[in-house]
């Protein structure tokens, strides 16, 4: 039987830019950073978010408006994050939007990745 997700891996072309854009714009705290194996992991909860170079010969290479992972980071107070990212000048590619017992709004990192930002609504 397969066990739970542990890992979450973003394959990037610009390892060095992305894994500085998501520790110091997004405010990832890094586990590892292996820059000989150019790998990064993130602690990100129980399932961590990596970065690997390779994005150019990746498994699932990107076309125009593909991503290789979409992750959905939780946040406590949407507002809040989104205030500061846009002052890091994070690119919102949507306003927030409404799903079932959540808000959320979509980012671009700078090699196009869209990611999901979000917060769960009191019931």
């Amino acid at each position: 039987m397969v066990g739970n997700i542990g890992i979450v891996a973003l394959k990037v072309k610009d390892w060095k830019n992305m894994v500085a854009y998501y520790r110091d714009t997004i405010g990832l705290s890094p586990r590892v950073l292996d820059e000989e194996h150019q790998y990064a992991m993130f602690d990100t909860g129980p399932v961590r978010f990596a970065i690997e170079a390779g994005g150019v010969a990746s498994t699932f290479p990107k076309g125009a408006g593909q991503n290789p992972v979409q992750v959905n980071f939780q946040t406590k107070s949407l507002e809040q994050a989104v205030e500061g990212l846009k002052k890091k000048g994070v690119n919102f590619v949507t306003p927030v939007k409404s799903g079932p017992g959540y808000n959320y709004i979509v980012f671009a990192d700078p090699e196009g990745n869209q990611q999901v930002l979000y917060q769960r609504l009191p019931r």
